[in-house]
């Protein structure tokens, strides 16, 4: 996907919005993204928020995890935040130059609380918990990135929702080396099963939009909802 050329007169301004933590600041974009098909366009900027949300918060929490670790752990964490804190820009970027989605304040809503349940407890849960939903993102960009689908072929979007998924990848495995050292496989595997069956809940608001972008919606709960046996192995 190009964005298409525009002049000034071509371009508009998206008002800011409440996102799930922080308010967005005005973007000037290109109206839309000219190799997406539309409705493909229609069902991302659905998603892009709820994607966009995850990785807002996850900033948020690694910044604040990292308060309670030591120097070598602490740096790395920041590290981490500071990518989750980039891939938010990446989507608020991607967002802007798409169409509007329809009107998501319960989504949204749900999204927040999601995140905010998320983030309580001590830092060896919240280590598990994060674990088990990057994991989640790992496999949701992978199923909607496969060769066939229309966001593979897209030369804008395909390369940054990549490069998000490699991210990903390895902050599952910054999180599980330290969360390992902390909690028992079997407290872990509860605690990870609980997040994904929640992730898999949440994205079935939204399964319309995934089907436009030829992910199974019933891969939510075959696949997203389910813990891999793996995750907190050595």
């Amino acid at each position: 996907m190009n964005s298409p050329t525009a002049s000034d007169s071509d371009l508009r301004v998206k008002s800011p919005s409440l996102r799930c933590f922080t308010p967005a600041k005005a973007a000037i974009t290109a109206p839309v993204y000219g190799a997406l098909p539309e409705k493909a366009a229609h069902a991302l900027s659905v998603l892009l928020p709820i994607l966009g949300c995850g990785e807002e918060a996850a900033g948020l929490a690694f910044y604040d995890l990292a308060d309670g670790e030591d120097a070598e752990a602490a740096n790395v964490l920041r590290r981490v935040a500071a990518e989750e804190q980039v891939h938010d820009g990446l989507i608020q970027a991607l967002a802007a130059g798409l169409p509007a989605p329809p009107d998501q304040t319960r989504l949204r809503a749900m999204s927040r609380r999601f995140h905010l349940e998320l983030g309580r407890g001590d830092s060896a849960i919240r280590l598990a918990r994060i674990a088990a939903l990057d994991s989640a993102v790992c496999l949701l960009l992978s199923r909607l990135l496969r060769p066939g689908t229309p966001l593979s072929a897209d030369t804008v979007l395909a390369p940054v929702l990549r490069r998000i998924a490699r991210d990903e990848a390895r902050h599952v495995r910054v999180t599980r080396e330290l969360v390992i050292l902390r909690m028992s496989e079997t407290s872990l595997k509860i605690v990870g099963t609980m997040v994904r069956e929640r992730l898999g809940a949440l994205l079935v608001e939204a399964s319309d939009a995934f089907e436009a972008l030829s992910f199974d919606p019933h891969w939510l709960q075959t696949d997203i909802a389910r813990l891999p046996a793996a995750l907190y192995h050595a």
